[in-house]
């Protein structure tokens, strides 16, 4: 039998012969390992955002920005990049909805007046 090489389990990186860390992902790898030729299944990815919730998510932010800036807080902490990146237009759009919301609301009470 050939001699295998280390190659991390995780991200499929090839390593030092006397390592157990990967440099790349942080991954620990116990046993040497042979790649995995192309006859497995590729790697599931989750399903985007479809168009329909990112409506609702975009209608809820208008509506109701304190739960917006709630789920797009809990979205931030996500793994995947457009997950994350979806948080964080969530969280910004909410917030600058609450401030036009703040300013119509003062300006309709009659509170801020400006005189000249």
């Amino acid at each position: 039998m050939p001699r295998s090489r280390r190659v991390c389990s995780y991200c499929q990186q090839e390593m030092g012969e006397n390592e157990f860390k990967c440099k790349a992902c942080g991954n620990l790898v116990a046993m040497k390992t042979i790649p995995a030729e192309t006859t497995q299944l590729e790697k599931y990815e989750e399903v985007l955002l479809d168009g329909y919730s990112l409506g609702l998510l975009i209608l809820i932010a208008i509506l109701l920005p304190p739960i917006a800036i709630a789920i797009g807080g809990v979205m931030l902490f996500n793994d995947d990049p457009y997950k994350r990146d979806s948080g964080k237009m969530l969280v910004t759009g909410a917030l600058l909805v609450l401030v036009i919301w703040t300013i119509i609301l003062i300006s309709i009470s009659g509170t801020l007046t400006v005189q000249f």
